[in-house]
């Protein structure tokens, strides 16, 4: 970055900016160095605290009465976005007779409420379930790894998203929610829809992209309908029968709710893992040295590796609060009322909490990383994330894949202020 610029010259929600540059790793520095807790104020976005320091990170998300997430927004975006997502949530709500007003999910509610419904699944996102789960987990892993091989053997090429990091917390969420395999692929396609601005590989015949995407949210809308009215009629033991049948406070969770929490649980159930895994296999092919420790001793590097992984990507880029009362960040008076944005990954480079951070180090310890949040809305899916991403890594090293792996062309970034994330990116066998 240009030193001669200014602090005000600096521009952190410009999508093509993000499309040609990726994360703007100097500007987040640049802040955290002279403007820790810095008023951002700019044309077309709504001006909010742009808070870059790993402890004043921390702090804001300790202190979910102060900071909560019901305010004017949760992810930072352009007004114009925001201006777009306000009225196709108004006609969603007109044609399915829902609150336009209703939170989407939980994630949008604080104290109680969000106590409320985070409690009906969190006994399902133990380590202790993650626990039973994880010779399970090892063997999908082992059956995807073989199967990205084979598709290297055939093929010549594969796509590290598509064909490899997409499967196992896909397989996995939908197995949990106890969704019959056979429909893993179309809820692939809506996933995909729904993160995947740009795509149309989903399109049929005569389709735009506005067409392909109503159609889409629309048949996944119809499907997570159906499984709602299934386990009304024949409840299971999976996690969608656990949510129909749930009663807090006496009462059962209305259809809205419900289909907010199943969506969140699909969509947020494979999002972090998938992204963390192709970013994280990347990253390591960037940096072979890597890779070969690894490889010495997979297993003794195997939980060091999936953390730093999970800090040196940071998928998820930011998430806003909003102060209910005038306090201070960082030396900074924040306003009631007034807009903090959380920038993880900037947190996550901190040279005040990590030694050398910008070093990919698979063998780094501690790790306080705050790639999966912190305090009362950290992660609900962080423990099995974790051990997705041990198993996938675990597979890739009993198989030796990595160091066979090179980059086979230009990767494809989804362009989000919310999730960083690639779309696709061929890889081959190393020449």
């Amino acid at each position: 970055m240009n030193e001669t610029l200014t602090l005000d010259d600096i521009v952190l929600h410009d999508i093509g900016q993000w499309q040609r540059t990726g994360y703007p790793w100097e500007a987040w520095a640049r802040l955290r160095r002279e403007a820790p807790v810095y008023w951002y104020d700019r044309p077309g976005i709504d001006p909010a605290w742009m808070v870059t320091r790993h402890a004043d990170v921390r702090a804001v998300e300790a202190d979910a009465t102060t900071f909560i997430n019901g305010g004017p927004q949760l992810r930072y975006a352009n007004q114009d976005y925001n201006h777009r997502a306000t009225l196709a949530r108004e006609r969603k709500a007109e044609l399915h007779g829902w609150d336009a007003r209703a939170a989407d999910d939980m994630i949008y509610l604080d104290a109680a409420e969000h106590a409320r419904l985070r409690s009906l699944m969190a006994r399902s996102f133990t380590p202790a379930r993650c626990r039973d789960l994880a010779a399970e987990l090892d063997a999908t892993a082992r059956a995807i790894v073989a199967a990205f091989e084979q598709t290297l053997d055939e093929r010549g090429e594969a796509c590290l998203v598509n064909d490899l990091a997409v499967k196992l917390p896909l397989a996995t969420i939908c197995s949990m929610l106890g969704l019959p395999d056979g429909d893993w692929a179309d809820i692939h396609r809506w996933t995909d829809a729904m993160f995947d601005v740009d795509t149309m590989r989903w399109a049929d015949p005569g389709e735009d992209r506005r067409q392909m995407r109503k159609r889409l949210h629309g048949e996944f809308h119809h499907y997570i309908d159906d499984v709602i009215e299934q386990r009304r009629r024949a409840p299971g033991n999976d996690l969608a029968s656990k949510l129909v049948e749930a009663r807090p406070d006496g009462t059962p969770l209305g259809h809205q709710e419900l289909h907010g929490y199943i969506k969140l649980l699909i969509s947020g159930g494979n999002e972090t893992t998938r992204n963390a895994t192709s970013r994280g296999i990347l990253a390591l092919l960037e940096r072979p040295d890597e890779i070969e420790r690894f490889h010495a001793a997979p297993e003794a590097r195997l939980e060091s590796l999936v953390d730093e992984v999970v800090r040196f990507t940071s998928p998820v880029i930011q998430f806003v609060r909003t102060a209910t009362r005038d306090t201070v960040v960082g030396g900074q008076t924040v306003r009631a009322g007034e807009m903090v944005v959380l920038w993880y990954p900037s947190a996550n480079r901190d040279e005040r909490a990590f030694t050398d951070p910008d070093r990919l180090d698979i063998g780094r310890q501690p790790n306080d990383h705050v790639g999966f949040g912190h305090g009362a809305h950290f992660c609900l899916g962080a423990n099995l994330a974790r051990w997705e991403l041990r198993s996938i890594f675990r597979a890739l090293g009993e198989a030796g894949t990595l160091g066979r792996l090179q980059v086979a062309g230009e990767g494809r970034w989804l362009t989000d202020l919310h999730v960083g994330a690639l779309a696709e990116i061929p890889v081959r066998r190393r020449a």
